[in-house]
């Protein structure tokens, strides 16, 4: 064997071990999350279910007593209203007088494009309170933020209000700031992937749609029933069929895309953003230092 067929050799398995690894890398570190997060998901539901004013215990359900009190609820929508009240005030602040016009456009910017177009799944305003909201029943709330270009001509950065169960964090980390990585998990049509076919930040696209297209799509029942507790319309669809997982692993220098029915990476890019840091956030309600999530009203 020559130098040359030794070297494309040992390329080609090069390779081939650094896909294993990030794959191993991605779905160890979300079940190590997911093995964490179980002590969490009974928790969640008891929030929701007194957020909705649902009895959640073993003895009101087998009785005619039907006793709740909607006070705690209350509170957290009265609240999300005062504190999310109107749009963020804050402007952009020239250091030199020579910046005073890079100021003004800047201004006119935030408040007449991006705030008026940063509506992916709702309007800038409705997402925000949202997001108090849920970190008040959860303790802790997750968004990501990108820079996304729409349809309708709007190119700049938007909101994306995460699920909790979707997200899974870096175990040990006490925040965000202290992870070095965080896991999105997401649900795609096949339509999704095909409308990726000639996006080059993207591969193995066409090996992917082979794959799921010949794959069934039907969850366990114990998977489709976590997801059923959320209350995000997004989840509703994942039941059907044609909706495949995908891993986000994005950590400070790169993010990776995972499409687990598929077994194969569809996206390894550096962060785009360029500034070292996930493009994940988080609003808490009461922070804590044992624990990522907080503490919430609930």
């Amino acid at each position: 064997m020559s130098r040359q067929t030794l070297a494309v050799f040992f390329i080609k398995n090069m390779k081939k071990e650094t896909k294993e690894e990030t794959k191993n890398v991605i779905l160890t570190r979300k079940q190590a999350a997911e093995n964490w997060l179980k002590t969490k998901e009974d928790k969640w539901t008891e929030y929701e279910k007194l957020f909705h004013n649902e009895l959640y215990d073993s003895v009101s359900q087998s009785t005619k007593s039907q006793v709740f009190d909607p006070k705690l609820a209350t509170m957290v929508l009265e609240r999300e209203a005062r504190v999310m009240a109107q749009l963020p005030t804050g402007k952009v602040k020239a250091i030199s007088k020579n910046d005073r016009f890079g100021e003004k456009l800047m201004n006119i910017t935030l408040d007449k494009y991006v705030y008026p177009n940063a509506n992916s799944q709702f309007d800038f305003l409705t997402k925000l309170r949202l997001v108090d909201r849920y970190s008040n029943i959860y303790g802790n709330f997750f968004a990501f933020v990108d820079w996304v270009v729409e349809e309708n001509g709007y190119i700049g950065p938007d909101l994306h209000l995460l699920n909790i169960r979707d997200v899974f964090p870096q175990v040990g980390a006490v925040s965000i700031e202290d992870s070095d990585y965080i896991i999105v998990r997401t649900w795609q049509p096949i339509s999704y992937f095909e409308s990726l076919k000639d996006n080059k930040e993207f591969k193995n696209i066409s090996e992917v749609i082979t794959k799921l297209k010949n794959k069934s799509t039907v969850k366990d029942s114990k998977d489709k029933d976590a997801r059923e507790e959320s209350e995000f319309p997004s989840d509703l669809t994942v039941k059907d069929k044609g909706y495949f997982e995908v891993l986000s692993m994005y950590e400070k220098d790169k993010w990776t895309d995972y499409v687990t029915d598929a077994d194969l990476n569809i996206r390894e890019m550096k962060n785009p953003h360029e500034n070292g840091e996930l493009p994940v956030v988080c609003k808490y309600s009461i922070p804590l230092l044992t624990d990522f999530f907080g503490m919430g009203d609930f």
